[in-house]
């Protein structure tokens, strides 16, 4: 995952499971929560259910424009999902490379992760301000 940092704009990285638990995390720009890592799981699940509907398969990965910069979400196997947290201006298609190389470690087709409607909730609920 440190690769991942050698590419200008690229703040932090990390993997999570779909409990919302920190596997592994790179840089220093994040404060996670278990909040932000269930919503990620819901998120990467709930493009994967439109893919499916629509007939074009599971979400592999996806990259979120935001104000403050992009977030690349990717599908991992064992139900995990690797986030990066970049600023504007960020070479997206050279994160996208790495970030396929770096899950491509394992012969594994990237798996589905589950977010149950109850942890999507949990998060919702673990941001009262929302």
């Amino acid at each position: 995952m440190q690769a991942l940092l050698t590419i200008p704009g690229t703040q932090h990285a990390c993997i999570t499971d779909d409990t919302g638990r920190l596997l592994n995390s790179v840089g220093d720009h994040f404060h996670s929560s278990a909040a932000v890592l269930v919503l990620a799981h819901a998120t990467i699940a709930a493009a994967s259910e439109l893919g499916r509907r629509t007939g074009s398969g599971d979400c592999i990965d996806l990259i979120q424009n935001h104000e403050g910069g992009h977030i690349l979400l990717r599908s991992l196997p064992q139900r995990r999902v690797l986030l990066v947290f970049c600023l504007p201006g960020t070479d997206l298609t050279a994160l996208r490379q790495a970030a396929a190389r770096l899950s491509t470690g394992s012969d594994q087709a990237p798996s589905r992760p589950t977010a149950p409607f109850l942890d999507m909730a949990s998060a919702l609920n673990a941001m009262p301000d929302w």
